[in-house]
Formats: C-alpha cells, structure tokens, sequence
C-alpha cells in the first residue's frame, strides 16, 4: 500500500503555502539526512489552513521587521545536530507541579477554584487564533456565517479524503494537533491513521480538554480524560521540548485513554534546536521536525517504498541539486526561486 506523510500546521499567521510546505519537507530531509543511515523517500502534503484567518500570508520580500508579514523565523539549518536528549530533572519537576497545578485550578468540580473566564483569558492572550477557532466567524474570505472552525477542519478533512486509500502518517504542530484530534474523532473518523504525531501540542491544557469535553458532550467531572481516536491504527507518538511554553502539559498519556485497540500517546522529550539570527525557538515546527527521534520514526514509516515514475525523478533532481539551492531562499513570486520551484513540483507528488 502506497504511503503519504501530511503535515497540518501550527499557531500564527504562514508564508504561503508553497513556501511552507517546501520548507517542512526540507527540515524532514535535514533530520532525515543527518540521523538515519540511509535517506528514505517521502511524499508529503501541507494541510494548509492559516488563510482562513489572515487576509494575507507572510511575505519573504517584506523586509520590515515592524510589519505585520515580516518573517520573523525562516526555516534555517541546524547548527547544533544534537543527537541525544540531555536530561533535566529540575525542569520535569517543574512541569510535573505545573500541570498539577493547571488540574487543579482549571478542571475543578470548586467553583471558586473553577477559573474558566481565566483561561479563556488566557486563550485569547496567548494563542488568539485558538480562541478565534473556538469563538468567532471567519474574517478573512468574508463568508457571512460561515465559522472559521468548520473551514479549517474541512481543509484538513478534504486532504485526509483524498489520500484515504493510503498509509497516512499525519503530521501535527501546536494548534495543528488540535485541529488533527478535532477531526479524527469527529469529522473522519472511518479514515485510518497509521501515524499521528503531535508536535509542541497544547492539547494537554486543561483550557483547551475542557472545550473537547463541552463540544463531544463529555462530563469533566465523571471522566478526567479524553479518548484516542478510534481511527488510529498504528500509534499516537507525541514529542515536545521542556522548554517549549505551548506544550507545557508535555505528557499527554494521562489526559488521554487508550482505544478500542489499546493505543494511546506516547511521549517523548526531544531538544528542539531552532535558532535563526541568535535567538532560539523551542516551538518552532522546523526544530522538530528534524530532530533524531522523529527522523527515525519517519524513516521506520516510509521503509523501502516504490515511489511514482515522476516522484523518483523528482528525488533524483533533489539528490543532483540539493548542494546548490540556497540556505535561504530567495524572494520570488511565492518566496521560491524558480529552480526550487521545479524540485518542489516535482517531490512528493502522489
């Protein structure tokens, strides 16, 4: 059975959407290049959604720092290629008080310790567009009532359907692994998923379980945990950095129960190595995506696949020219410059 890798993204406004899929497929290629003995073929495809919400995407040629498409965090090579995970016992315990802490507050039956206008304050803070997910109409196509929760779910939906007939590894980042979850269980749930993966997932926030819970009609209070998705097969492998502040609840195994066929989140802390002009990211979907652990899972989950005729052309362009396309990209109608234009047409066409 043929196999596809599709990534939905996270928080924030994006470059367009060519610009980012082709820079998630080039961190893969990095962590993939750099930690597996031999570089396995993908194919891969963006669920792309952050139009939904903002009128128009990053922009490469704004130059700006000030302006509102200024890209702050390019995707940039590594420069560190760690290859294990230090451990930080103070920073687990740490986490582990804070987790307790958000339970407590947050997903008490105490109405004076039940702080939910806190986090919906907290929400709007600190991840708007969750809060516009879960409260306000889709302002950017201007689609009188039409929320933007449906067209975001629909696009990632739209995308699981047409590849449905595959092995599908879905890829998930911050805001993404909600979408993902939203939609496993409750738009698509007949499509199976050998792999999900959450990337720096706030899905273990209290404010955001306790929204699951009031949307499937669940009670907090007679379960303290949601169920896995019924349509995943494989496994739930869930990855986050310490110091990643989305994924503060790092440990998602004990928010969620297992399914029907005993399959629930493992979790893994990786170091996320994003870094670009000296500052560090530890959010930031490139840093993950690279790293050893999640190299190692993609390449278990593609093996010794047959790629299309023009797929494997494609990869043989990639493999001629990788040495020659540039760290950073240049500004072009998409953000690509037209011989990256070509390798990125031709790579990962199913």
């Amino acid at each position: 059975m043929r196999k596809i890798i599709i990534g939905i993204h996270g928080v924030g406004n994006k470059p367009s959407q060519p610009l980012l899929r082709h820079w998630w497929q080039k961190a893969i290629w990095e962590g993939l290049a750099g930690n597996v003995e031999q570089t396995a073929n993908f194919r891969f495809e963006m669920a792309y959604w952050s139009h939904f919400l903002y009128s128009e995407p990053l922009d490469l040629c704004d130059t700006n720092p000030e302006s509102p498409l200024y890209i702050g965090h390019p995707y940039s090579k590594s420069k560190h290629h760690a290859k294990g995970t230090p451990s930080n016992k103070l920073r687990l315990k740490y986490l582990r008080l804070v987790e307790k802490v958000m339970d407590l507050m947050m997903m008490s039956e105490n109405r004076f310790l039940n702080l939910d206008r806190l986090g919906d304050y907290v929400l709007r803070k600190k991840f708007q567009d969750l809060a516009l997910y879960y409260h306000k109409d889709n302002v950017a196509l201007e689609e009188a009532g039409v929320h933007a929760q449906k067209l975001i779910r629909e696009e990632l939906a739209k995308t699981l359907r047409k590849h449905r007939r595959k092995k599908i590894m879905l890829i998930s980042h911050s805001m993404g692994t909600v979408i993902a979850y939203d939609v496993l269980t409750q738009i698509v749930p007949e499509i199976k998923i050998e792999y999900l993966i959450t990337l720096g997932s706030p899905l273990g926030l209290p404010t955001i379980m306790k929204k699951i819970f009031k949307e499937q009609h669940e009670d907090f209070k007679n379960t303290k945990s949601l169920p896995t998705p019924e349509n995943i097969v494989g496994a739930w492998l869930n990855y986050s950095d310490l110091k990643d502040t989305v994924a503060l609840n790092y440990n998602l195994c004990d928010d969620f129960s297992p399914n029907a066929a005993g399959i629930a989140p493992v979790d893994t802390v990786v170091v996320n190595d994003y870094e670009y002009e000296g500052q560090e990211n530890r959010h930031k979907s490139y840093g993950y995506l690279r790293t050893p652990e999640i190299a190692a899972t993609i390449h278990e989950f593609v093996g010794r696949q047959k790629l299309p005729r023009v797929a494997r052309i494609g990869q043989v362009l990639t493999g001629l020219f990788k040495d020659q396309l540039p760290d950073e990209q240049t500004c072009g109608p998409e953000g690509l410059s037209e011989s990256e234009q070509t390798l990125d047409n031709h790579s990962g066409k199913s």
